[in-house]
């Protein structure tokens, strides 16, 4: 299996974990580097600088909104993570964080600025396509919206469990045209001869090795001789252009990723801390949801939960982890098909509305969600914080009160507001 994968070729997958993991890490990311930045000095900069290509936006007015304008997407972006109306708060912090990058462009176009344009627009590409995210908090707050039946259907595998990822398809072609415009751009700073050469490459070790003071002994053979820049030069425009070409292809990208990545390394080696945003850019493509499946529990080692399949509270609690389960070890069972053996017939209708069994012990109610949730590996810390006495305290009575009590021997009732 490939390390990275190709979503251009193939954006459907088996789980939705990878958009998840993308969301989870890309918003925290954003909100670190927003917050770490210094807007507000950037009004202070000599006017000199100024790209006169996009001059429009060196306003005093734009420059004395960024140190506010970084709260705002920061707090936007804490909302994206969670995955909460991401349509509204992806979309308005990338359209803000464009509009700050490019303010900030008017005087500095540093790799810093490129690299968080990149993820401005793949929080774009999550707002457009936030359908697509079945782990988050607008998915669980859609299933609100289904019937019984369907969220039944969910969590009995009657349902199609292929999971698209436009987010991420898009995404990495984008990344793949930058990289190729990155190569193409140095052709246009030409003349040619001078980067085939690796003269240039040459002046850029010698230029940033001056102005740093800082001694980087892997840049020495480069200035040394112009063979090893020549092929620093030539190897770099060819891994960055190979990127776009497997994806375009339909083929791997794990090697033109890696080669990439080893691209961005032996930049750091030889000139400092550039461009190193893209390293994580590149790594969300990484196939996340094959490394889950491998932390898994096995398929073999099966738990069964029987549920209340009358419980509209119940189900929709339980449709997150049926994403979750990537290598079906768990089987839910609707309790009205449920066998003798693994009901407690006798039991409160409360604790009654969700039971698990595995090797031979069966557990209910609040304990049996517990226990369900540590089966998931990644869930493992909140099974067990959830175990802890005042907490365990605290969910009883939650769980109590999200589970409606019936009597026994009622048939099912319609859902309220449906017919």
């Amino acid at each position: 299996m490939s390390a990275f994968i190709n979503y251009v070729a193939d954006d459907v997958r088996g789980s939705p974990l990878n958009l998840a993991v993308v969301r989870v890490l890309l918003g925290t990311y954003v909100i670190w580097r927003v917050l770490s930045l210094e807007w507000a000095a950037y009004g202070e900069w000599p006017d000199f600088h100024v790209d006169e290509t996009i001059g429009f936006l060196h306003q005093d007015f734009f420059f004395a909104l960024l140190p506010y304008q970084q709260w705002v997407v920061a707090g936007l972006l804490v909302l994206f993570v969670v995955g909460y109306r991401t349509r509204w708060t992806g979309g308005l912090a990338s359209l803000l964080l464009m509009h700050m990058l490019s303010v900030k462009a008017t005087i500095y176009l540093a790799g810093t600025v490129e690299s968080l344009f990149v993820c401005a627009y793949l929080i774009l590409m999550f707002a457009l396509f936030a359908e697509d995210d079945r782990l988050s908090v607008d998915a669980f707050r859609r299933t609100s919206d289904r019937s019984l039946e369907e969220l039944n259907a969910v969590l009995t595998g009657e349902t199609n469990r292929a999971y698209r990822t436009r987010a991420l398809k898009w995404g990495l072609l984008a990344v793949g045209i930058v990289y190729v415009g990155s190569a193409w751009g140095k052709a246009l700073n030409g003349p040619l001869e001078i980067w085939l050469s690796g003269a240039e490459l040459q002046r850029d070790i010698l230029f940033y090795g001056e102005m740093t003071g800082i001694e980087r002994p892997a840049g020495v053979p480069i200035v040394e001789h112009e063979w090893f820049a020549w092929a620093g030069f030539v190897g770099t425009a060819l891994v960055q252009v190979s990127l776009l070409a497997a994806v375009a292809l339909g083929v791997s990208v794990t090697l033109p990723i890696l080669g990439i990545i080893g691209f961005h390394v032996s930049v750091i080696l030889t000139l400092g801390l550039y461009f190193i945003d893209m390293i994580l850019v590149l790594s969300l493509f990484a196939a996340w949801d094959v490394a889950y499946r491998r932390l898994a529990v096995d398929a073999d080692d099966e738990a069964t939960v029987v549920y209340d399949d009358r419980c509209r509270a119940c189900t929709r609690a339980l449709v997150p982890l049926v994403h979750l389960d990537v290598t079906d070890s768990v089987r839910f069972v609707p309790r009205s098909d449920a066998p003798a053996e693994l009901v407690d017939r006798d039991a409160d209708e409360r604790e009654a509305a969700l039971f698990l069994s595995h090797d031979g012990e069966v557990s209910e109610g609040y304990e049996a969600f517990r226990r369900l949730l540590g089966r998931f590996r990644l869930l493992t810390p909140i099974a067990w914080g959830l175990g802890v006495s005042p907490v365990r305290a605290v969910g009883t009575r939650l769980y109590e009160r999200a589970v409606p009590d019936r009597p026994r021997g009622t048939p099912d009732a319609p859902e309220p507001g449906r017919s």
